[in-house]
């Protein structure tokens, strides 16, 4: 455990405090809202799965997706050994946290710390999500097929291409010699989940 990260307590209590005014507007990377705000608190940016101690840390701008991770990551515990929802890379780095929402303008409109003790509903839900795409990309491998855009029963949890241009072209999606889409895809929690947060404030 890297014991220089911040707790979740730690985070939510500087966020009580913060003035989301003084945060510099993101340029056109997705994270970099994300990378802005952890500096601003405090949180060291690294490669590790999650960003706290014990959590995550997520901003998302209020009607837009909410990127979780890429596939490529996960396609072999998911392919090769079947993980349960809950010892996968999804499940660790959802585990427990913090979602802070903005609108277009980088206004705050609304945060929340998501756990399973506090919504264990959210949780199963993820959990069916999860296992119901988990299988769709097991099926597309076994039958040499491509993947496309998946979202779960609970439409919380879907798979789609996330992508960025290598030397004017899109890297494809392999696994074993078989490619399951021609560029990168990504694992996001829907829109709606994040409309969700800011409209129970």
């Amino acid at each position: 455990m890297n014991t220089s990260k911040l707790s979740t307590k730690d985070v939510e209590r500087k966020l009580n405090s913060f003035d989301y005014k003084k945060l510099e507007k993101p340029g056109k990377n997705k994270g970099d809202r994300g990378q802005l705000l952890e500096n601003a608190l405090g949180i060291k940016n690294s490669s590790d799965l999650v960003d706290l101690i014990d959590g995550e840390l997520k901003t998302f701008t209020v009607g837009e997706s909410i990127a979780v991770t890429q596939i490529k990551h996960c396609l072999d515990e998911i392919i090769e050994s079947s993980v349960s929802y809950k010892n996968s890379k999804i499940g660790k780095k959802l585990k427990q946290t913090i979602y802070i929402g903005f609108d277009r303008a980088n206004n705050f409109m609304g945060a929340a710390t998501f756990n399973e003790k506090k919504f264990p509903t959210h949780y199963e839900h993820l959990e069916e999500d999860f296992n119901y795409i988990s299988d769709k990309i097991r099926l597309a491998f076994k039958q040499k097929d491509e993947l496309h855009t998946i979202n779960g029963p609970n439409k919380l949890l879907q798979i789609r291409t996330k992508a960025s241009k290598v030397k004017g072209s899109y890297p494809p999606l392999i696994f074993r010699g078989h490619q399951l889409k021609n560029k990168y895809m990504a694992f996001y929690l829907r829109a709606s989940f994040g409309k969700s947060i800011v409209d129970d404030k």
